[in-house]
């Protein structure tokens, strides 16, 4: 069971770099044939990354990448929030910030370990500090140490930079200048969830406990949580904060996060009355208008939906 675990945690690190290679090939697959009169075939898009402000120091990056990134210009350094799914994507947002300031990255923070948020920190300066929750550095030490076959040989494994710092529950820091409030309420998304908070700014950013679907993605596998989820959002929302950064996907307000809150405990609290009352998982999908088998997701592969997953919390053997 804990290999099992472990190639599981690598392949899920590793993910990124296998999505850009498919994504690659799959471009270069669709591409048009040079027409018959010699004109120049079609070009696939070039990768891109878009650098945007938040608020005074404070930036967030999106698009090659895959994730939402922060960007933090302290006194004399940058400090990034997630460094995105693999070098060469994170490279086009070093170039992007070279735009803004010629400081360097200096510290880089992971909200969890996975792939599309740790894979590009193989880009970043060598002997920088990276902080994450403890239990982020575990599941990427464990997909380390148990890497999964290459599936792509042409594209070498990423290999990110591993913690240099841990937090445990809850932390205050000022790096550069800038106050960090960084806190891990519970298992959620994963294990190893942390929350980056800054408070003179008013901004959170919230890795992958919020994002753009209706309802969480929470990785069993990664001994994630729903109720811990609920926990970490109501967290969240107890700060004095009004923008809020998610994984993937546009910039949520705090009546967004709250909406969110609200609509996946009424839907926890009413698949607990589902099961009490024996319905199977079919039943209660085909209940919420849900296709029987999780839907193949734009990032990744078949990953179980909150409706899977709640379900297994519930019916589960301790």
């Amino acid at each position: 069971m804990l290999m099992r675990r472990a190639v599981i945690f690598a392949g899920l690190l590793t993910f990124g770099v296998a999505a850009i290679a498919l994504s690659g090939q799959a471009q270069q697959a669709a591409a048009p044939a040079t027409p018959a009169n010699g004109a120049a075939a079609p070009q696939a898009p070039q990768p891109s990354e878009t650098v945007k402000p938040i608020k005074g120091n404070v930036y967030y990056a999106s698009g090659s990448t895959a994730s939402n990134n922060g960007i933090i210009v302290g006194e004399k350094g940058v400090i990034v929030v997630d460094t995105g799914i693999s070098a060469a994507s994170e490279k086009l947002e070093l170039a992007e910030i070279a735009k803004i300031t010629p400081k360097p990255v200096t510290t880089a923070l992971f909200t969890h370990s996975d792939g599309d948020h740790v894979n590009g920190s193989e880009a970043l300066p060598a002997g920088i500090t990276v902080i994450a929750q403890e239990n982020c550095k575990k599941e990427m030490e464990t997909a380390a140490a148990t890497p999964p076959q290459n599936p792509n040989p042409t594209q070498p494994l990423a290999k990110p930079q591993m913690p240099t710092k841990t937090v445990a529950m809850k932390e205050s820091l000022t790096i550069d200048g800038t106050r960090f409030e960084l806190f891990h309420i519970a298992p959620a998304h994963t294990s190893g969830d942390l929350i980056v908070y800054l408070p003179d700014q008013k901004i959170v950013f919230t890795g992958d406990i919020s994002g753009p679907t209706p309802y969480p993605l929470i990785h069993l596998e990664k001994n994630g949580s729903s109720l811990g989820w609920l926990d970490t959002v109501a967290a969240m929302l107890a700060v004095d904060a009004d923008t809020y950064v998610p994984g993937h996907g546009d910039l949520h307000t705090k009546a967004d996060i709250q909406q969110r809150y609200d609509a996946v405990k009424a839907r926890r609290v009413q698949m607990v009355d589902l099961v009490k009352q024996g319905k199977s998982l079919d039943e209660i999908k085909q209940q919420f208008g849900e296709t029987a088998a999780p839907a193949a997701g734009g990032r990744g592969p078949r990953f179980p939906s909150f409706t899977d997953v709640v379900y297994q919390e519930l019916t589960r053997k301790n």
